[in-house]
């Protein structure tokens, strides 16, 4: 043990520390505090502190795990670890699937208490519920897999359960427009949209034609805008944080970090938007509410706003104006390296999985075009 006097920016004070004895695994306990007005009270202290130790009830204390944890005990244990292994945004989604799908039914059953006919149960529940129930049950078998992992339990549940497919919708929410819808929202757009909301006007068109995704264009600033040689970089996006929230970070992939060439036309909407925004420094948001960058949902609220009023785009969503550039892209000649490139996908198989209905349909044209030579 010593106890000393030291100096600090408020004064001299004393300061303590010693060893106080050993925790339950056998390694040693110390306490150290500073602050104290004279050496009599630090000694004081510290005395009370080791009598608290060896009763257990010292802050220095090591708590013991019990031998098996409750669901929701695990979730906290596996959630100290994943929260710095993962973007904010992303650690938003899961605490949500945990909070509103797994904890509610598991949160207080004991590990070892997770039984096959129960999961079967809840597996059955779920399928019912979600069209894709099995990315929620991935996030609960991670909990068992640590269970598993650490003795709690001695065979993961999950091995005993049929987990049956997921359902597929049976009303199909629209993808994408085709030629004619497209050219009839645009019209919309430029000759009616334009004079009532110029800033969502700007925005739904530069989605429309670019295929930007919605936490790309709420993140772009002026500054990432070249007027002069018609070009946008894409260096960041806009995430959803905890609580609501908002940040910047970077794109979704590295190769959604990427140069957009931007047609003349689109370039001139983007100019008069910037003349008439009183927010057009280098760094402020091109779509803003008060300098400040839009909710993520607003977007989608103004696009809907807009099918309401002229009938145009009707059950599109803006991811929908993403699917609907990738799909006219490749209806009029772009490859699939283009599109992929264009929409900054980190694989060509991202895009042949996304667009598998524009693919197979191209797939379905060119599938009959060796057969015309021997005819």
């Amino acid at each position: 043990m010593y106890v000393r006097e030291i100096e600090t920016k408020k004064g001299k004070v004393w300061e303590i520390q010693g060893y106080l004895g050993r925790q339950p695994d056998n390694t040693p306990a110390k306490a150290k505090k500073r602050g104290f007005s004279s050496k009599r009270s630090a000694l004081t202290w510290f005395n009370n502190e080791k009598v608290l130790f060896e009763a257990g009830q010292s802050k220095y204390n090591k708590k013991e795990l019990p031998d098996v944890l409750t669901i929701r005990q695990l979730y906290e244990m596996w959630l100290d670890t994943y929260q710095h292994t993962v973007e904010e945004s992303t650690l938003n989604k899961a605490i949500n699937v945990f909070e509103v799908h797994i904890l509610p039914v598991w949160g207080d059953v004991m590990a070892n208490d997770v039984k096959p006919l129960a999961l079967q149960q809840y597996v059955n529940t779920l399928q019912g519920k979600l069209l894709r129930y099995r990315k929620v049950l991935g996030y609960f078998r991670r909990l068992i897999k640590m269970a598993v992992k650490m003795d709690m339990i001695a065979v993961d549940p999950f091995t005993k359960v049929d987990l049956p497919n997921e359902r597929r919708n049976p009303k199909r929410v629209k993808q994408f427009m085709d030629v004619d819808e497209f050219k009839a929202f645009i019209e919309v757009l430029d000759s009616q949209y334009s004079k009532i909301n110029q800033q969502a006007y700007t925005l739904l068109r530069l989605a429309a034609f670019t295929g930007m995704r919605t936490e790309e264009l709420l993140a772009l600033q002026w500054q990432h805008i070249d007027f002069e040689h018609n070009y946008i970089h894409i260096e960041q996006a806009l995430g959803r944080g905890l609580k609501g929230g908002t940040y910047i970070k970077a794109p979704k992939s590295r190769t959604s970090q990427r140069t957009l060439k931007i047609d003349n036309e689109m370039m001139r909407v983007l100019a008069r938007w910037f003349e008439s925004s009183i927010y057009n420094s280098p760094t402020d948001y091109v779509f803003n509410h008060d300098g400040k960058a839009l909710q993520v949902l607003r977007p989608n609220k103004w696009l809907h706003a807009v099918s309401a009023k002229y009938q145009v785009a009707n059950g599109l969503s803006m991811h929908k104006l993403r699917h609907t550039w990738a799909t006219l892209a490749l209806d009029r000649g772009a490859t699939i390296k283009q599109v992929q490139t264009y929409l900054g996908h980190a694989d060509a198989s991202i895009t042949l999985n996304v667009y598998s209905d524009i693919t197979k349909q191209a797939s379905d044209e060119t599938g009959s075009l060796l057969a015309g030579l021997i005819e």
